[in-house]
């Protein structure tokens, strides 16, 4: 049976960890899923940056400018290091509002300013984008689940994350479920799809290419952490 992740010590960061910047919509569940991965691994550091004024990309958008960009700003983003920035959004009417395209165009010019700041450093994927259609627990639903969602049986609840809260038994435990990492970007990228403009549809979520990047430093660890939860 898994225990709590809690009950495991946390690892120090080293100097030259890899750093993550996670800005996100929520104040409370993606806070919390990748909290388990703080310390996980001294090869890594993730660092959750919520909301303060509202949730929508085009603020999450000015919040990540303010605190990691601005003069004033509280964390630097290391290109040298290969450190990346990740806004983890949903769907919601983000897109029917015109909100989602900006934050993308947004992180496509960091990107490619790279090289004009840092000469020694070529131009990679530091912003990227994480968006879930329609919300953020649907990755957490394929933690659990091979295939999509039916959509008649979540029309039967309220919202996405009731149902999603449904079909996980006891609802998804933050302190051990994400060690089922490795199944959720199987299941993740098996079932995401686009549009032929490029947005994600329903029951897809780029969250798992945000995973994948955890995934390669906190690999061994989870497994050693699985065999000692069994």
């Amino acid at each position: 049976m898994i225990q709590r992740r809690k009950e495991y010590g946390k690892r120090e960061p080293s100097r030259d960890a890899h750093i993550i910047y996670i800005v996100c919509e929520g104040k409370g569940t993606e806070p919390a899923y990748f909290s388990f991965f703080e310390g996980l691994s001294s090869n890594l550091q993730v660092i959750t940056i919520p909301p303060t004024d509202g949730t929508d990309p085009l603020k999450l958008m000015e919040r990540a400018k303010q605190i990691l960009i601005g003069e004033g700003r509280t964390y630097t983003v290391e290109y040298q290091h290969g450190d990346t920035v990740w806004f983890v959004i949903d769907t919601d009417t983000w897109e029917e509002e015109g909100k989602i395209a900006p934050l993308r165009e947004f992180c496509v010019k960091q990107n490619e300013a790279i090289p004009q700041k840092l000469d020694e450093v070529k131009t990679y994927n530091a912003w990227n984008v994480a968006q879930s259609n329609p919300s953020f627990e649907i990755w957490l639903y394929y933690h659990f689940y091979e295939n999509k969602p039916v959509s008649d049986d979540v029309a039967k609840y309220a919202s996405f994350k009731e149902y999603v809260n449904s079909v996980i038994a006891g609802g998804f435990n933050f302190e051990k479920d994400p060690v089922r990492l490795d199944m959720a970007i199987v299941n993740a990228e098996k079932n995401t799809e686009y549009s032929v403009e490029g947005k994600p549809l329903v029951y897809s979520t780029e969250v798992c290419q945000l995973g994948k990047e955890i995934d390669g430093f906190v690999k061994s660890e989870i497994a050693k952490l699985v065999n000692k939860l069994k």
